[in-house]
């Protein structure tokens, strides 16, 4: 007789889902001491700091020595490569389907344009073959997330920008150390750029980005934008003189000095999540309605997430939607949390389906030329309404680096097959709606005015 699912009455695998991670980033006592010489140093302003100097350096040289630029933010980093690659407003910047939505938002600091390609279903990452569908006479420059900590098909990419003459912007947020052909992502485009906020594989304490730049140049229109459109050199007065427009995206030197400590046993880190999701990739073997995350041959992964693919059609289930959702109830009620990462194609999202929100930015004067539909997307909406995340927040280290974790999702997955034939009963009676047409409303002031998108 099975063990009865929690769903269904039986005891949870897991009481308290808060047993299921380590609290990261992981913190140790020579990070605390690099915080605590940064105050007693009075180290407070990003301008000139000898810790950001230091941090460029050291991030520049574990990338084979490409121009660094610390900012403030991994958005700060893409909008400042869009500047330092010269893409102009009213350009087009084709930018995968499903990402984080900063990706496309950071097109449109630059007042650029952006159009969205779909993905590959089995990687997650950009489709070549969709960027080529995509590009105009106006297009100007690709950005190729890495995403989940996968590097995508560079060898493909960078071809089709080489076939096009386009610039390539690798957004390496989720990926830092990952390897293709034994090359680390963030050195094959023109620019690349990191995210280094608490969450990420590589983190400090609060926001960082940088940016990676293939030349000189494009390092020094970087950091003329971090600043005022100034150029600023350590230990020499400030002239005060403005060459071009600056946002002022200089980061603060005790997130540098952190960045720094954490950066020392960054390789050491990742190598221990590294063989904790491979560990577990192998124990999900045994469950053929899984799939885990893979690792193409010469392609190394750093599992920023970990994202499970499920097959209804194992167990002869018709409606693969229904079956995730089950699946997701299941887990979540045994203590095993999982969930979504993007719940619509980027495309999807209100801020592109609605642009009477926002007639002032200049990327909607075109409008009628520029409306996004997201079933133009369908690896990307068979992605969303296929796959989980394991964990309930944050991202995969964090649950794959505590003790026994990843056994206990094994576990959960074992007692939903034992008891599969009552779980497909439920999944016929949950009223299901794909997640893309779930788009919550969280302000009175667009909810008097908002309807939801036309998804066609």
């Amino acid at each position: 007789m099975p063990t009865r699912l929690a769903l269904f009455g039986g005891k949870p695998i897991v009481k308290d889902h808060k047993n299921l991670r380590i609290d990261w980033p992981i913190i140790k006592e020579e990070d605390f001491h690099a915080v605590k010489e940064a105050f007693d140093d009075r180290d407070f302003s990003g301008r000139g700091s000898s810790r950001v100097l230091e941090l460029e350096k050291k991030f520049s040289q574990y990338h084979g020595g490409r121009y660094a630029t610390a900012l403030n933010s991994g958005t700060a980093a893409l909008h400042a490569a869009f500047v330092a690659t010269d893409v102009q407003p009213g350009d087009e910047v084709i930018v995968p389907a499903l990402t984080f939505v900063a990706s496309a938002m950071s097109v449109i600091h630059n007042q650029s344009i952006p159009v969205f390609a779909d993905i590959d279903e089995k990687t997650f990452n950009i489709l070549p073959r969709s960027i080529e569908d995509k590009i105009s006479k106006k297009t100007r420059a690709v950005i190729v997330v890495h995403m989940h900590g996968l590097p995508a098909d560079m060898k493909a990419i960078s071809e089709v920008c080489k076939k096009y003459s386009l610039k390539l912007i690798e957004d390496v947020a989720q990926a830092p150390g990952a390897l293709f052909h034994g090359k680390k992502v963030g050195t094959f485009g023109d620019a690349a750029i990191f995210s280094l906020m608490s969450q990420k594989n590589l983190a400090t304490c609060g926001e960082c980005g940088i940016l990676l730049n293939k030349t000189r140049t494009g390092k020094n229109k970087a950091e003329m934008l971090r600043i005022y459109g100034e150029i600023i050199k350590p230990n020499t007065e400030r002239a005060y003189n403005s060459f071009t427009l600056g946002w002022n995206y200089t980061l603060n030197p005790i997130q540098a000095a952190m960045a720094l400590s954490q950066l020392k046993r960054f390789d050491k880190t990742t190598n221990k999540i590294q063989n904790s999701a491979r560990r577990l990739n192998k124990m999900l073997e045994r469950f053929k309605w899984v799939s885990p995350p893979i690792e193409p041959k010469d392609v190394t992964s750093v599992f920023h997430f970990y994202r499970l693919r499920l097959h209804a059609n194992y167990f002869n289930y018709n409606h693969s939607g229904k079956f995730r959702k089950a699946i997701q109830d299941a887990l979540n009620a045994e203590g095993l949390n999982v969930r979504h990462y993007q719940n619509t194609p980027i495309p999807g999202q209100l801020f592109f389906q609605r642009p009477d929100l926002h007639k002032n930015l200049p990327w909607t004067l075109s409008r009628k030329k520029y409306k996004y539909h997201i079933k133009d997307y369908p690896n990307t909406l068979d992605v969303i309404q296929n796959t989980l995340i394991l964990g309930a927040i944050s991202s995969a280290p964090g649950y794959l680096l505590c003790p026994n974790t990843p056994d206990k999702y094994v576990q959960g997955f074992k007692k939903i097959e034992n008891n599969i034939k009552n779980l497909l009963k439920y999944a016929d009676k949950i009223d299901y709606h794909e997640p893309w047409k779930e788009i919550p409303v969280i302000s009175d002031s667009f909810s008097t005015t908002y309807e939801k998108p036309n998804h066609t």
